[in-house]
């Protein structure tokens, strides 16, 4: 859950984790074709990054990611 931005132990790039969604929302429109309602994809659930986002957004191109996501873990004192 923290693959976003410049990660901590790893990290995929917007590019990379944009192609995985499209695939993603096709497997589950697939999958659930004959379902109403059809589930929601919600990602990407790492830190936010802007830049990251906006070329996750572009990449991924319209109706792929249902709502956006983010972790805030508030670290330290």
């Amino acid at each position: 859950n923290e693959l976003s931005g410049s990660g901590v132990g790893a990290r995929v790039n917007a590019k990379q984790y944009a192609e995985d969604l499209i695939n993603l929302k096709s497997l589950l429109t697939q999958l659930y074709k004959d379902s109403f309602p059809q589930p929601l994809l919600l990602a990407p659930g790492g830190f936010f990054d802007q830049p990251w986002y906006t070329q996750l957004l572009h990449d991924s191109g319209p109706k792929i990611v249902d709502a956006l996501t983010h972790h805030i873990y508030n670290l330290g004192a």
